[in-house]
């Protein structure tokens, strides 16, 4: 009868231990093993680069590296291949939670026989096997969903549209005059398609989430100012039922590290749904402060003096299709997609959602993002082989119509695709393009900071032209770009903290730019 043949990669540091468990598994006589023994992680993680194995044998307690974190490491490089947890009597509760955390089995050394770990060995291999193929399985179901609903979504928008358009036509009185009845009827039809569109578009971001597809992109993002356009967007439906919507708090706070549009999304949900469980004459209130559980991040909360939740719904109402069920027969306008939506936006910017009430008598929900850093966005190329070439070039790539004519949101997309080629312009170990800073009606400023001498200057200033020059979007657009830099001596910058003052001289830089920006915006 052949053998069957199971290869091993063993990450024992004992040898004592690792040779007891050859012997142990060489009395099988139906398997044959090849093994592949190392000490350390270091060494078996070089191995799973350059060869494939059935099976890993993992000792949590190696020289270069201690408990749940050898796991964790090991995971990283060779998740598609299960991993046995080797441990002693005393570390059996952290192999559980390893267990817990990707690992297929653990074995608890000396205290079994040959056949039974090779059953144990056998099952992890299986069952990883399973896992991998229901794995596949799901994310063919999210891809044969994600074509369907995006194809459902276009075929029913351009219905929707023409709905709209014609109704609005009705409703202008274009066709001719209306009775205050067809008015109201009309109307309603008109909030109706608008609702339909937004659960559609409900939908689509839900399986954008479920297929890691939900792109945010965050940039230098003044969230006050974005509260007070997303609350102007919002007063003809608060003002509507009589409810008053206001801003509260400092206005004085640093910006954001977030993406505007996402985050306009995430308050819009939050307001409406204020609104439609506010009774009339109530109160609304968007309040923006540092978090207090933590200096970095900033927390925005929409209050309302609505019918709140009980508590205990508190964190379920943030789950797909869940609906509080007092609240159903209130105000059933949705999917009850909107939340989960919101919750998943702000934890791809790195924050957390909650919300706070108690039934009758209100509810805030609040959530954080986190507070642009300028040591966090430079720390890449913060490092000491990068202070030895002596100087450091800011670049600045203005974008514009040299027609004059303004940017529009039909300009965002290229707008974002010069940010895309301008980062593939840049070494990453000594350059960095700062995120989405500057956009005004006129004009968009990009910046990249790079570790350069000055012929290393030019020769990125020149690659930069070139790059933008092959966009045949910029051409067909008409719009036109500026490049230019300012050179920082950092040869002299010595001392325990050498990088405060650049990063300061570079702030100071970027911050007359964008002051200047704004000054031709509104040269008042």
């Amino acid at each position: 009868m052949d053998k069957t043949s199971i290869r091993i990669l063993l990450v024992e540091d004992n040898p004592y231990d690792a040779e007891l468990l050859q012997e142990t598994l060489s009395d099988v006589p139906t398997v044959q093993f090849e093994w592949v023994h190392v000490l350390r992680l270091h060494d078996a993680i070089a191995r799973l680069r350059e060869e494939r194995f059935d099976v890993i044998l993992l000792d949590l307690s190696l020289p270069d590296s201690q408990g749940q974190e050898t796991l964790a490491k090991a995971y990283g490089q060779a998740h598609d291949t299960p991993i046995v947890i080797l441990t002693g009597h005393n570390d059996e509760s952290m192999a559980i939670k390893t267990v817990h955390e990707g690992a297929q089995d653990y074995l608890v050394k000396g205290q079994a026989d040959g056949h039974t770990l090779v059953r144990s060995i056998r099952y992890a291999i299986e069952r990883h096997g399973l896992t991998a193929e229901l794995d596949r399985g799901r994310q063919q179901q999210l891809k044969i969903k994600d074509q369907f609903l995006s194809h459902v979504s276009h075929e029913l928008r351009s219905p929707l549209a023409v709905i709209h358009q014609f109704v609005t036509i009705l409703l202008d009185r274009i066709a001719g005059d209306l009775t205050p009845e067809q008015s109201e009827y009309l109307g309603i039809v008109l909030r109706n398609v608008s609702q339909l569109r937004k659960m559609i578009e409900e939908l689509l971001e839900v399986t954008r989430a479920e297929t890691g597809k939900l792109a945010i992109h965050p940039q230098w993002t003044p969230l006050p100012e974005l509260i007070d356009e997303t609350i102007d967007a919002m007063q003809i439906a608060a003002s509507g039922k009589g409810i008053g919507l206001s801003t509260e708090g400092s206005r004085d706070l640093p910006f954001a590290y977030a993406d505007p549009n996402r985050v306009r999304q995430v308050l819009m949900n939050l307001i409406d749904n204020a609104v439609k469980f506010t009774p009339e004459g109530g109160k609304i209130g968007v309040r923006c402060q540092v978090a207090s559980e933590d200096p970095h991040f900033l927390c925005v909360s929409v209050s309302d003096t609505g019918c709140g939740i009980p508590p205990e719904e508190t964190k379920k109402i943030f789950d797909s299709l869940y609906q509080v069920k007092d609240s159903i027969e209130i105000n059933r306008k949705g999917l009850g997609l909107g939340l989960y939506i919101c919750k998943e936006l702000v934890s791809r910017h790195g924050g957390r959602i909650w919300a706070e009430s108690e039934f009758g008598q209100g509810s805030t929900f609040s959530f954080t993002l986190p507070i642009f850093s300028w040591a966090h966005q430079l720390a890449p190329i913060l490092i000491p082989k990068n202070l030895e070439i002596g100087s450091l070039a800011l670049f600045t790539v203005e974008v514009f119509f040299k027609n004059k004519r303004l940017l529009t949101k039909s300009d965002e997309t290229t707008l974002r695709e010069v940010w895309n080629i301008l980062k593939q312009c840049i070494l990453i170990d000594k350059d960095v393009i700062l995120p989405r800073m500057v956009s005004t009606k006129r004009k968009e400023l990009f910046f990249i900071i790079a570790f350069a001498d000055q012929r290393g200057t030019e020769v990125l200033k020149q690659r930069i032209d070139e790059q933008i020059g092959r966009y045949e979007a910029i051409q067909k657009t008409g719009l036109e770009t500026a490049v230019t830099y300012t050179m920082f001596d950092v040869s002299s910058r010595k001392g325990d903290h050498p990088w405060d003052d650049l990063v300061k001289d570079i702030t100071l830089t970027i911050g007359d730019w964008i002051e200047n920006a704004s000054r031709e915006e509104d040269p008042k």
